[in-house]
């Protein structure tokens, strides 16, 4: 990919490249249906790791710059970003102050588990308040910015915009040429790519990417965005498109995505944010009983849903190759182990 991606600044955390994987034992399930691969950025490191430690990698380098000693962000009682940006924290050696809204649970937890207990241990100062995630709390993060620097730190708030910035979408366009290279040394050319879509920085990169690549190569992926319910549709769509156009020239670009090019499945959210649906227990189980492979309750499993579905449903067929990128957030399963709880009566003594 011929662009300033490889010279924008990083911090050099995280471990790439992450692998790229047949699933051959669950792609038998289906009929004449598709190669399906698996992109593992579940695997980058940094506290069982997921996307936006390669997205940290690149928004963080700012804290360094500013000099700051404490970093402030937000998201939901169990986030995967937080978790991540407290992680970076420390491999910083900065302070790390959390302000997580409830989200998809009436309150905060009294018991901690999953990545609000992992961001506990690994220091992190938190304060929750109850909103639902698309909530704005910048108040509250300045709040606490106030309060660090009368103690005279050096706070940097990295809040929503943040998630969705020119450099967070810049790392899942770098994501998708590593991705393409990755299956062009299997022999591998992919049709499509499926992802968890949440607030629309990560499919923002691969749909910018892979539209980069198809100026080089000819070849169309298209990058299918399963909204798992953070954001309606509408709100998805206008960051994808303005995200990825501030990444675009960012990297140096004149390719821009236009709504033709976001593929986006509405039918696997569920109830609302954060809430399973049978379809994505079932496809974290099934992953689990034939990879190995967890899926997490929020994102991937909704996700996983959609690509199953789509294959099902013929789209894709023999001899075509798509690919799943597994964003992580794993941590967050511990938090729903209600749902995976065996019935008494299967329950065996030896």
């Amino acid at each position: 990919m011929s662009n300033s991606l490889s010279n924008l600044p990083r911090l050099g955390i995280g471990n790439f490249p992450t692998p790229f994987e047949e699933l051959t034992r669950f792609e038998k399930i289906f009929e004449n249906g598709p190669h399906i691969f698996v992109k593992r950025d579940d695997l980058t490191g940094l506290a069982m790791g997921g996307n936006k430690v390669r997205q940290l990698d690149y928004v963080l380098v700012k804290a360094k710059e500013v000099g700051a000693d404490t970093i402030i962000t937000t998201c939901g009682i169990q986030s995967n970003w937080s978790r991540q940006t407290v992680a970076t924290a420390v491999k910083l050696g900065m302070k790390a102050v959390l302000v997580l809204r409830t989200a998809q649970f009436d309150e905060a937890p009294d018991v901690y588990d999953g990545n609000i207990l992992l961001d506990y241990i690994m220091g992190a100062e938190i304060h929750t308040i109850k909103m639902k995630i698309s909530g704005d709390p910048r108040e509250f993060l300045e709040v606490q910015a106030e309060k660090l620097r009368r103690e005279g730190r050096k706070p940097l708030i990295i809040d929503l915009g943040d998630a969705t910035s020119a450099q967070a979408v810049a790392a899942y366009a770098d994501c998708m040429q590593e991705t393409a290279d990755q299956a062009k040394s299997k022999g591998v050319e992919l049709d499509a790519v499926f992802v968890a879509s949440s607030a629309g920085a990560t499919q923002a990169g691969l749909t910018l990417g892979a539209k980069m690549l198809e100026g080089e190569t000819k070849k169309k992926t298209r990058i299918i965005g399963v909204n798992v319910g953070a954001y309606k549709r509408d709100f998805l769509i206008k960051t994808i498109i303005n995200s990825s156009a501030s990444a675009a020239k960012l990297c140096g670009t004149d390719v821009r995505v236009t709504p033709e090019d976001i593929t986006l499945l509405e039918d696997f959210a569920g109830e609302d944010y954060g809430i399973p649906t049978n379809g994505s227990l079932e496809a974290i189980r099934l992953l689990a009983r034939t990879e190995a492979l967890i899926l997490d309750p929020v994102y991937t499993s909704k996700a996983m849903d959609g690509l199953i579905n789509s294959v099902q449903s013929g789209e894709f067929k023999k001899g075509s190759n798509i690919c799943f990128l597994h964003t992580g957030g794993v941590p967050a399963l511990f938090a729903y182990k209600q749902s995976f709880q065996p019935l008494k009566n299967n329950i065996s003594s030896c």
